[in-house]
């Protein structure tokens, strides 16, 4: 093998894997952000605002090492805004099939791999899409496009739920404060 071909056929993969980071990557960061809001939610519930110590040592302890498993902490943050914000529920109805959903797509979007099989040309386009492979239910290698502009449709759901997560933030925080005095 040539070296020409050789660092040609470098370039051409390094490419590849730019494009791919630029697809995924910004979803992945933003849809990783939510997590942080959920632990302050549910951190701001069980401890004071005005105790930061306790609080840090309830996410690190309790929250952070059950992190692995989304659909516990969001099982915990329904029950805790069902009990006792059910008017967080009725603002934002469909808070929980979102982030439900966002977690579902961000689990396989971080664990399918960039399809580098076909061999790739100095005139191969790589355009808006990267091509993922992942393995379904039955064990069966899948392929699936994923364009830039699916990933944008993706990215506009977490920042709705970001947003509908800050507001639920705020008030249960200022909730805390008010009704400590």
């Amino acid at each position: 093998m040539s070296t020409d071909h050789g660092h040609n056929r470098k370039s051409l993969l390094e490419k590849l894997h730019e494009r791919d980071s630029s697809i995924r990557g910004k979803y992945l960061i933003n849809a990783s952000s939510l997590d942080s809001l959920i632990r302050d939610i549910i951190s701001y519930h069980f401890c004071p605002p005005d105790r930061n110590e306790r609080r840090g040592e309830f996410i690190s302890l309790i929250l952070e090492q059950n992190m692995h498993e989304p659909r516990s902490i969001l099982g915990i943050l329904e029950k805790i805004i069902s009990m006792n914000y059910p008017d967080q529920l009725r603002k934002y109805p469909r808070l929980f099939e979102d982030l439900r959903e966002i977690s579902d797509y961000n689990m396989w979007l971080s664990r399918a791999t960039l399809d580098t099989s076909q061999p790739l040309h100095e005139d191969t386009d790589l355009g808006d899409i990267i091509r993922l492979t992942y393995y379904d239910q039955k064990g069966v290698l899948c392929h699936r496009d994923v364009t830039q502009e699916q990933l944008e449709e993706k990215l506009s759901d977490c920042y709705n739920v970001h947003f509908a997560l800050e507001d639920i933030r705020s008030e249960i925080r200022d909730r805390i404060l008010t009704s400590d005095k």
